[in-house]
């Protein structure tokens, strides 16, 4: 407990300015674990992924400096697109993800860069990402216009998802998280039919978002592309925990927070349970240029996270 007290020191310096970062879901859980007579704790830090954040640049800017001094003997988990992921991948048909702005983005290259090998990866939506990004982020042009959707297959993305597929199926984590890897295989698999991608396998993304989308649908599917198979990162999470704290008391994972919410409820079914869980606040947000990638209310809206006060993790210090 005392090193993962001294390691949410540390993760405070990372992530705030003053008191408050653009961390907008934070979850504290524990466990207790016989063979070491101490609890195992998990901390989430659900990530809201806005760039534009007034208090990011200062928040990078605490990461710079602060991240060589954090120790490496608590296992850290992270969703990060722009850093090679646990099986060594990183990028798609030559194209490569570049996140700048954010807190996620390229996280895992500066922990490795500054000695902290405890970290792991486990984004793989990289051609997606490198294929369908650049047309939600400008959802009104031709599709055809983004050099990367035009040269990612179709075929390619069903791949990706396949592949991830396979390697869950092969997790041997007991009979409760064996279950739950294959209902949720099974859920991606019946959305991946509903996609017709076999039958549009050989198309370029480009010509696919074309063919089988109209303008007045067009974001959606898009996003729908972009997060229909999120179960599976849940999933890649969940077995880094279970196999790494076979060696490390304790976990930090950060994340979007639709991530941490889902591997926390998880967790409980395993025994874990709830020290501390913040109530997230949330604004509407009315200008449209804001919203990209947030689902659309009836009244023309978007709800949008605040910041999560951390100072509560004072509690455990």
């Amino acid at each position: 407990m005392e090193r993962l007290l001294k390691y949410l020191v540390c993760l405070q310096l990372f992530l705030f300015s003053g008191v408050k970062a653009f961390i907008y879901d934070v979850c504290v859980m524990r466990k207790w674990n016989p063979a070491y007579r101490n609890y195992c704790y998990f901390v989430g830090l659900g990530d809201f992924h806005d760039k534009c954040h007034s208090i990011t640049p200062l928040q990078i800017k605490q990461i710079n400096d602060i991240i060589y001094k954090c120790p490496g003997d608590t296992n850290i988990i992270v969703e990060d697109i722009s850093s090679k992921n646990k099986e060594g991948c990183r990028s798609c048909a030559n194209f490569f993800i570049k996140s700048k702005g954010g807190i996620l983005g390229g996280f895992t290259k500066k922990c490795l860069a500054n000695g902290i090998r405890s970290i792991e990866n486990v984004e793989y939506r990289f051609c997606r990402v490198a294929s369908l990004a650049p047309i939600l982020n400008n959802i009104h042009k031709n599709a055809r216009s983004f050099s990367s959707a035009c040269k990612i297959r179709v075929d390619c993305l069903k791949n990706e998802i396949e592949n991830i597929c396979r390697k869950i199926s092969s997790y041997k984590d007991g009979a409760v998280l064996d279950a739950w890897y294959e209902k949720c295989i099974d859920k991606v698999s019946k959305c991946m039919k509903s996609l017709k991608w076999d039958k549009a396998k050989n198309l370029s993304v480009a010509d696919y978002i074309c063919c089988y989308t109209k303008p007045k649908n067009r974001l959606n599917i898009v996003k729908k592309l972009l997060t229909f198979d999120s179960y599976l990162l849940d999933t890649r999470i969940i077995h880094s925990m279970m196999n790494n704290n076979k060696n490390k008391r304790n976990t930090i994972v950060i994340a979007g927070g639709s991530h941490i919410r889902n591997v926390s409820r998880i967790l409980q079914r395993l025994g874990f349970e709830t020290v501390y869980k913040n109530k997230p606040l949330f604004k509407r947000e009315y200008d449209m240029k804001k919203c990209l990638g947030c689902h659309i209310q009836p009244g023309g809206f978007c709800r949008k996270p605040e910041p999560a006060d951390l100072k509560v993790l004072e509690n455990f210090l």
